[in-house]
């Protein structure tokens, strides 16, 4: 350190120090000088003899500078000046290894701050490291998932000895009316301390107070900062402004700061007692402990607690509720419990192993870059050798030698770092897009200056270090070699050595890449192929849940949903429409209800289990689902009516390959019975990648409350001319009432394929520039040891081979280095098979499609590299060749 201060000082200060170096040597001439004069000396011989008996004033000089660290600047400078020179007459060679240096470091400032943003980072909320989220489920069940409910929270709050501040949330759509126009807003739904226990101050206004969550308080909101950006222009004289909503008005006092929002994010937020669903939950939670179990629960961890005690604590607390209420928790059959996962976890699980793998990848990209370099760089010392021993027999040192080897290794470096850069400035948006389907911490992702600095030093280290490693295996032997670079002599046993080992590390890696991206490529593809059941094309759906403040009471809905069917169905081009609360791929989540057929009760006393949904008529012809035996739902099965369902091939299978069309099913013990009039094929649901599940449908002029409504409408024509229809059909119900997020069913699909799309296209695109970096460097590799062996190959051909066997022996040494490299590959890909295991969609991590596909463009992209060299080989003329000897 001391050092590099002394050289630093020498640079700012160069002027100066060698004012001072001439001033202290003038001085001293001029000392002696007059010293002989006092002797009696004539001046002018006294400054001769003064200039002898220093010596070489240039000479001293150039020791003192060298003392003081300036003539580090000045080799420095000539290095780089020459190293300059030298690159640019091999600017093949430099364009080649930047660029391979470049692609290989493209994704690396990206991948950094992403995992930094969004996994290492602490949540941004005070004192973040203490909040922990606790988690209830049932493992027995087909959907293990649980909310909390308000008595149970009520009782964590009593109970929990090692955790303080517990909030709830849950999230609701509700219609916000501003100045008379609707407009739907997703709700958070929170305790009056949330943002206090959060450590969130408001940007404009006050957040909750306690006061707040009295029941009968006035209504209030507290705006999110995206949502009055967006649909206030970020008036800050927004804050007392009132709206209406839930047919009451409800007061703004407050905007939150631009901050990701935990759990989900939202366009405005509530105090509890102003949800008119939780109260009424509340007034039954006495009666029915699970009254309204849709809630999050998370808090603060006490000091002197740590995260195991906090999951005892909890695990313990259920416990009691598992032994006090075995009616309600069902232990033996649902295995009830719960625990405490710390926020920071619950925010970035399901992003963390994605991350993780992007890592791997971007490291294994620039590992391969690297030995592509070191290949490149052992290409040229080869043809540098003669060069370095002349100027070594000439004088000059190794040191000197290896340090001008290191200017130019850095000057390569840097080249390629800064091309990197400009390459990743696409990839972080890509990634911070992608990474926002899994968690809301995408907000904190930047490229700062650290980043840029991180990534400028990673691109001059690994190109030294990668970039020199030839360096230091030269000999710099003016006889050596003379003799070992002569014409008659080809590449040397240890170089070929290193280079083809180089090279089958790159394959191997590269096939590691291509068979992760094989194997996500296969799986997406079958994703995209699979039967969902339905038919997409043509049909556009829209959320129209109507408007709390008007639609209250059943006949208020079916006024709506009926008056909204018969207006679409009079429309021109339209095929069919119904109206329902299960639109497959929807934002929806299974209700899934336990059931008895009748005459049938359970062997082992465990009732079968189906998810519920609401379907109009023309439900099923809308979506084209096949109607297999039994009929429809007609305007005939209304409330008076006998209530009916229709099942799905899976929940047929509760009756043990009986004809269930006429049976009766209950939902309640025997009180209310359902009678089977349709069996309908299975749908996927609730993913493209889920099984179908147990199903039945109702009626929708059965229902016997209100009703999350969603419409469907087939018809001929532009998709956008449907959605203007759907519009028009609902406002000239009820103009009142929001029609909302309107989309294809092809949408839809797509958009529950976008997160497998992108992870294969990610890995893909890494996989693809870990081929090109590689082949680059196979094709290196043989062009080398084609032209060193020019001599040989003249021989053979001059001895009968023919410039067919010439081109088959040079193609099937290029390719045993491929061949070793892709079974070297192959072992090492089943081992990522395993990680991507969880990723896969009925394709197993030794899938020989695609692992067969894998090594057949290996193997292509290999005869590809080898044959531009290899037909070089056959073109080389004997005579010529033997004339160099």
């Amino acid at each position: 350190m001391t050092r590099l201060i002394r050289l630093v000082r020498s640079l700012l200060g160069r002027t100066r120090v060698e004012h001072e170096i001439s001033s202290e040597i003038d001085f001293h001439l001029e000392m002696e000088t007059e010293q002989l004069v006092q002797k009696g000396l004539d001046p002018d011989e006294a400054r001769r003899l003064a200039m002898r008996d220093f010596g070489g004033v240039e000479r001293v000089k150039e020791e003192i500078r060298d003392a003081r660290g300036i003539t580090f600047w000045d080799t420095l400078s000539q290095d780089l000046r020459y190293g300059l020179r030298s690159l640019a007459k091999s600017h093949g060679y430099a364009a080649v290894a930047a660029l391979a240096l470049a692609r290989g470091i493209g994704a690396t400032p990206a991948v950094p701050p992403v995992n930094d943003g969004v996994l290492l980072k602490p949540p941004p909320y005070r004192d973040g490291g203490s909040l922990v989220l606790v988690e209830e489920s049932a493992p027995l069940r087909p959907n293990p998932a649980l909310g909390v409910s308000i008595k149970e929270l009520h009782d964590y709050r009593e109970q929990l000895q090692t955790m303080d501040a517990l909030v709830e949330y849950h999230q609701m759509s509700f219609t916000l009316l501003s100045h008379g126009e609707p407009d739907r807003v997703d709700t958070g739904v929170v305790s009056a301390n949330f943002f206090d226990v959060l450590g969130v101050k408001p940007l404009v206004g006050r957040t909750f107070v306690d006061r707040d969550d009295d029941l009968g308080a006035e209504a209030v909101l507290v705006l999110s900062h995206a949502y009055w950006r967006r649909k206030f222009g970020a008036d800050p004289a927004i804050v007392g402004q009132v709206f209406q909503m839930n047919n009451e008005p409800h007061t703004v006092v407050g905007v939150l700061p631009a901050i990701p929002q935990y759990p989900a994010e939202n366009d405005v937020y509530m105090p509890t007692s102003a949800c008119p669903f939780r109260a009424a939950g509340e007034a039954r939670m006495n009666e029915n402990r699970r009254a309204f179990s849709a809630l999050r629960v998370f808090g603060r961890v006490k000091p002197e607690a740590s995260i195991e005690q906090v999951r005892a604590d909890v695990r313990t607390v259920a416990g009691r509720f598992r032994e006090e209420y075995p009616n309600v928790y069902e232990p033996d059959a649902s295995g009830f419990t719960a625990t405490a996962v710390p926020l920071q976890s619950a925010l970035t699980d399901s992003a963390r192993p994605l991350l993780l793998m992007l890592l791997g990848a971007t490291g294994l990209v620039l590992l391969i870059a690297c030995a592509n370099v070191a290949n490149l760089t052992l290409a040229r010392m080869m043809r540098r050798e003669r060069e370095l021993a002349v100027r070594a027999a000439l004088g000059a040192s190794r040191r000197r030698l290896l340090r001008q080897l290191l200017t130019e290794s850095t000057l390569v470096a840097l080249a390629g770092g800064l091309v990197g850069l400009a390459l990743a400035s696409s990839t972080v948006g890509m990634l911070t897009t992608f990474v926002g389907r899994f968690t809301t911490r995408t907000g904190e992702i930047a490229v700062d200056g650290g980043v840029l600095l991180f990534t400028l030093s990673l691109a001059i280290v690994t190109g030294l270090v990668f970039g020199s490693l030839p360096a230091f295996s030269a000999r710099f032997d003016l006889v050596h070699s003379l003799k070992e670079g002569g014409p008659g002599t080809g590449e040397g046993r240890g170089r070929h050595r290193m280079r083809s080992l180089l090279v089958l590390g790159q394959v191997a890696v590269s096939f590691v890449l291509l068979a992760g991206a094989g194997l996500l490529l296969a799986s997406f593809y079958r994703l995209a192929t699979v039967d969902l059941g339905y038919r997409t094309e043509q049909v556009v759906t829209a959320e129209i849940f109507g408007n709390w403040s008007r639609q209250v009471q059943r006949e208020d809905f079916l006024r709506l949903y009926m008056g909204t069917l018969e207006r679409l169905r009079s429309s021109p081009g339209v095929i069919s429409a119904a109206i329902t609360n299960a639109v497959p791929l929807a934002q929806i989540v299974p209700f899934e209800r336990p059931f008895l057929v009748e005459g049938r009760p359970p062997a082992d006393g465990r009732l079968p289990t189906s998810d519920q949904n609401i379907a109009s008529t023309g439900y099923f012809t809308t979506l084209g689902i096949p109607l297999l035996r039994g009929r429809d739902f007609t305007g005939l099965d209304h409330a008076e009516a006998p209530r009916v369902a229709v099942i799905n091939e899976s929940m047929a299978r509760a009756w043990n390959d009986a004809d269930p069309i006429g049976s009766r099913f209950s939902l309640d013990d025997g009180d209310t019975w359902l009678t089977v009039v349709g069996l309908v094929g299975d749908v996927r649901q609730y993913g493209v990648d889920q099984d179908a599940i147990p199903q039945f449908y109702t009626p929708l002029l059965q229902i016997t409350g209100g009703l999350g409504g969603r419409v469907l409408v087939r018809a001929q024509g532009d998709p956008a001319a449907i959605a203007a229809l759907i519009n028009d059909a609902v406002h000239g119900v009820d103009a009142q009432v929001p029609v909302e997020n309107i989309a294809t069913l092809e949408a839809l699909k797509s958009g529950r394929l976008t997160t497998p799309r992108i992870t294969a296209l990610l890995l893909t695109i890494f996989a693809a520039v870990a081929l090109v970096i590689t082949v680059a460097g196979l094709a290196g590799v043989v062009a080398t040891s084609v032209s060193q062996r020019t001599h040989e190959f003249g021989v053979r051909m001059a001895l009968g081979a023919s410039r067919g066997s010439v081109l088959r022996l040079v193609l099937r040494q290029g390719l045993a280095v491929v061949g070793a490299g892709l079974v070297a590959g192959a072992v090492a890909s089943l081992m990522l098979g395993e990680v991507l295991r969880s990723y896969l969609y009925h394709t197993a991590p030794t899938d020989p499609a695609a692992l067969g596909a894998v090594a057949a463009v290996f193997l292509a992209a290999g005869v590809g590299a080898c044959l531009g060299p290899a037909r070089r080989a056959t073109t080389i003329d004997p005579i010529t060749a033997l004339r160099t000897e």
